[in-house]
């Protein structure tokens, strides 16, 4: 249902590797269930699930049928595109740089994105935060091209705060904000597209949810965004997907995508 309301909105371009996870499922083979569901139900982009090389792969497989295509043809028109999570600080995990290495090989797009929350994966300054978020990123984006120069890759960026207190993510957040537009200003100085986000913490539907949700997108546009991720229905710091925030997030998506287009003027205006 969810994947059915999405692809209602004009304004959501893509879909994550899955919407919720499908608990119900069996573990080793419900990325085959979700990726059946994405090249079923939309006809959008969606992400892959990166657990693992062989997950990739068998996402790129189905891809590849779904558009009559052998896998040799995908590599020269890439239509895959997953997230690779840098487990932060400085590590990057065994079945996650194997699925970036499998993804790079098949020609397919990767997303290298460090999980750098300030006070807790990160020194607790911004500029300690997006040393460490740019040292990470390019150690992935590297590897990627190590495997197979040329290979498709985004620039990621995920830097935001903790609570001290509590130690739970923070996201609207004036560092968060900050964090989104510095991101994009590193990946423009490669020449790579950006991944950023609009996420929130609050764990309902609420002026709170809004208001977070609000200052991550002013700082994912402002950063020039090419991905901006979580930016419907994501509640509760990612534990909760919400039909009703998917409803009021696009209605600030479809704003601000109105906002930002130019004005018209002739000669009947």
């Amino acid at each position: 249902k969810l994947m059915m309301l999405g692809q209602s909105f004009n304004v959501i371009h893509f879909f994550g590797n899955q919407t919720l996870a499908p608990n119900d499922l069996p573990v080793n083979t419900r990325h085959l269930d979700t990726t059946f569901v994405n090249l079923t139900m939309t006809d959008k982009v969606f992400l892959s699930m990166s657990i693992g090389e062989g997950r990739v792969r068998d996402a790129a497989r189905l891809t590849a049928i779904a558009r009559g295509l052998t896998m040799e043809e995908l590599a020269a028109s890439p239509t895959a595109i997953t997230n690779i999570n840098i487990n932060s600080p400085r590590k990057f995990d065994v079945e996650m740089a194997a699925a970036a290495m499998a993804m790079a090989e098949m020609g397919q797009a990767t997303v290298i994105t460090p999980f750098t929350l300030m006070g807790a994966m990160t020194p607790v300054t911004l500029a300690g935060a997006l040393t460490q978020q740019n040292a990470e990123a390019l150690f992935g984006i590297a590897l990627t091209q190590l495997v197979r120069p040329g290979a498709p890759v985004v620039y990621g960026g995920f830097t935001s705060n903790v609570d001290m207190k509590t130690g739970a993510p923070a996201f609207g957040t004036p560092e968060n904000t900050l964090a989104n537009i510095a991101g994009g200003q590193l990946a423009r100085r490669y020449g790579l597209p950006y991944r950023t986000s609009a996420c929130s913490a609050s764990n309902a539907v609420d002026a709170q949810a809004v208001w977070e949700t609000q200052m991550a997108l002013w700082g994912a546009v402002n950063g020039h965004g090419n991905l901006i991720y979580h930016s419907a229905g994501w509640g509760e710091g990612g534990l909760v997907a919400d039909f009703e925030k998917v409803i009021v997030d696009c209605e600030m998506l479809q704003a601000m995508a109105e906002f930002l287009s130019p004005p018209e003027f002739s000669e009947a205006d």
